[in-house]
């Protein structure tokens, strides 16, 4: 249930959706952002096909109401679980909590959605649950199919977004969720479309799959590739001597080993502000994310515009050649990823999620540092000094950062590998990008062929037959 705009899509959408037939007739669905309906559908608000159900919060502070057997369900738990059903949130609450608020279980099989930070996570209760208050169970009223109307209520995420409210953060009222228009076709079609989606989406998510795969097989040959050179050098007829370190091996002659305090003279982290949840445009001032540092690569767009209330410290400003590192992120794969900013556009500052290393000029070069600290030398010792866990970020310590082990080459070989370097990545991080543009148009021709197909604008009855 999209309106014209979101149902556009992209080029490569549209192409792939147009092999399957449109219905033969259609209606006006009577509402405004719908197109027509097949002729034989009809349109319900979403209270009439479903009856809606609030969530609640037991006190935190009374430890008789937590760690029960009652499920409870948080917007968290929907933006983690990656398949369609949920059966265990990351919560349950006992019979006094339950009894303690205004939450309410619900059956196996009722849709379960985030109306709170952020709206639009979705998943089927795969047991009797209940959810907070940023949650909305969507009971079903008859035997209708779970599996279309999920297809469907998620196609609906624009829609549901648009209809939100709120100043400090967006919420989508229950009064504004029943008014949202659905629509309905016979029984048994909502099962043939259910059962084509199934099957479809799965084909899009084996192929989905093959390729983050292969993109995992050339991170880990670009990794392979720096590892060698920053640890080896790029002269295999270079004479060798033993570092002295066991798990490092063999480094030519007049290298050294040292920690990375001597090629450090500095490292800086940033502010946290309220931002506003968006990315800065480009005559706002921006500040970064921990995304912003990824697989070697700065992000840019990795940012939240800061209000104009606030004023900005130019001290803090992104330059092109910082070496930045993540610091802390919910993600443990990205703490302690490194890189070097080639280019970025005016206006975006530092996060205290970030830091910068202000690196010694006269034993280190920028770009050498960049890769040797993105190295799987490095990253075993980052894995090891990580902190963090249980529900909290990962993060590492500017004092872990300084004791990191690495090779230092006379600057003059620093310079000759970085540049090496850049020259045999870059093929690898074309075919990787390549590979994850495909990717993006497989998961834009998904959406649009749910949308499609839940909606009428595609007859799937001859592919179920």
């Amino acid at each position: 249930m999209m309106d014209r705009g979101m149902m556009r899509g992209s080029r490569h959408d549209r192409r792939g959706v147009r092999r399957f037939r449109p219905y033969p007739e259609y209606q006006d669905s009577g509402v405004e952002w719908m197109s027509g309906i097949p002729s034989h559908w009809e349109t319900k608000v979403l209270k009439r096909q479903f009856r809606v159900v609030n969530g609640s919060t037991p006190k935190s502070g009374e430890p008789d109401y937590w760690d029960g057997d009652i499920p409870w369900v948080t917007p968290e738990d929907l933006g983690k679980i990656e398949e369609r059903v949920l059966f265990e949130p990351g919560r349950c609450i006992t019979r006094k909590g339950y009894e303690s608020c205004g939450t309410q279980l619900v059956p196996a099989g009722t849709l379960v959605l985030s109306t709170r930070a952020p709206i639009g996570h979705l998943a089927i209760a795969g047991t009797p649950v209940c959810t907070n208050q940023g949650c909305r169970s969507l009971v079903f009223r008859d035997s209708s199919s779970k599996t279309y109307f999920y297809f469907q209520v998620r196609a609906a995420k624009p829609v549901l977004e648009a209809a939100g409210r709120g100043s400090t953060f967006m919420e989508l009222a229950s009064a504004d969720l029943e008014s949202v228009a659905l629509v309905v076709p016979p029984l048994e079609e909502q099962r043939d479309i259910a059962n084509f989606l199934d099957r479809e989406t799965v084909k899009i998510d084996a192929l989905v799959a093959k390729k983050e795969r292969l993109i995992e097989l050339l991170q880990e040959k670009r990794t392979a590739l720096i590892t060698r050179a920053v640890t080896r050098g790029i002269d295999p007829n270079a004479p060798m001597k033993d570092s002295g370190i066991k798990w490092l091996g063999a480094i030519p002659a007049h290298w050294t080993v040292k920690r990375l305090r001597h090629l450090v003279r500095h490292i800086e982290q940033g502010w946290s502000p309220e931002c506003e949840n968006r990315e800065a445009d480009a005559d706002e001032w921006g500040v970064l994310k921990a995304g912003c540092v990824n697989q070697g690569a700065f992000v840019e767009s990795e940012n939240k515009a800061l209000p104009l209330r606030l004023k900005p410290l130019p001290s803090l400003e992104i330059k092109a050649g910082d070496v930045l590192m993540s610091r802390a992120s919910g993600s443990r794969e990205l703490v302690g990823s490194v890189a070097v900013v080639r280019e970025c556009r005016p206006r975006l500052l530092l996060c205290d999620k970030v830091f910068r290393l202000h690196t010694n000029a006269r034993r280190a070069h920028r770009h050498f540092i960049g890769y040797a600290l993105n190295s799987r030398l490095v990253r075993w010792q980052i894995e090891s000094v990580i902190s963090g866990g249980g529900g909290l970020a990962s993060n590492i310590s500017q004092e872990a950062v300084k004791d990191l082990v690495v090779v230092e080459p006379p600057k003059k070989d620093q310079r000759v590998i970085a540049n090496y370097l850049d020259r045999q990545t870059s093929n690898t991080d074309a075919l990787i990008a390549k590979v994850q543009m495909a990717i993006t148009l497989l998961h834009e021709y998904r959406t649009a062929l749910i949308s499609a197909a839940v909606t009428g604008k595609i007859d799937i009855r001859a592919e179920a037959a």
